[in-house]
């Protein structure tokens, strides 16, 4: 099973609250079926297990900051004993529209260009056996995000 990545829309105004108490935004089936009915209510962003190499492709290496995308998958599980404690975190309207623009504008022969020499020889290995599985998660977090920004909606989500 594993670690695996999930967000959902949060309005504007609900933001706040959502920050103080981001478990009551995941877990709440009422909450995410009281949106309108599709077309109108948007879709989730499942990343499965991509997240991971997602991070290590926005985080920025060395000397290079994270790009602003990467505050799409910050945020490292806690582990304990069997287990782990989800990483939660809420992107205000303006944090998802700073992902969608750097999303928009990346492009995965670029990431893996400017990270896979600081790789060991045997992650680059594996991280490129996965390469078309995290360029589809990729494409549909550019569909996700751009559609949220272009609603001026936050997003909550959970790593975990």
């Amino acid at each position: 099973m594993g670690i695996r990545y999930f967000a959902l829309p949060v309005p504007p105004h609900l933001v706040g609250i959502a920050r103080i108490n981001p478990r009551a935004f995941l877990s709440d089936q009422h909450f995410w079926q009281s949106w309108s009915d599709p077309p109108d209510r948007p879709g989730f962003l499942d990343l499965d297990k991509s997240w991971w190499d997602l991070q290590q492709l926005l985080g920025g290496r060395e000397a290079n900051p994270p790009r602003p995308a990467y505050e799409l998958v910050r945020g490292e599980v806690a582990q304990y004993g069997y287990g782990w404690i989800p990483y939660d975190r809420v992107l205000s309207a303006e944090e998802v529209l700073a992902v969608a623009n750097d999303l928009a504008a990346v492009s995965m022969a670029g990431l893996y260009q400017d990270c896979t020499p600081s790789f060991s020889p045997d992650l680059a290995a594996i991280m490129d056996g996965r390469r078309n599985y995290v360029e589809w998660h990729l494409g549909e977090a550019r569909k996700f995000t751009a559609q949220l920004a272009g609603l001026g909606l936050g997003l909550i989500y959970s790593i975990g």
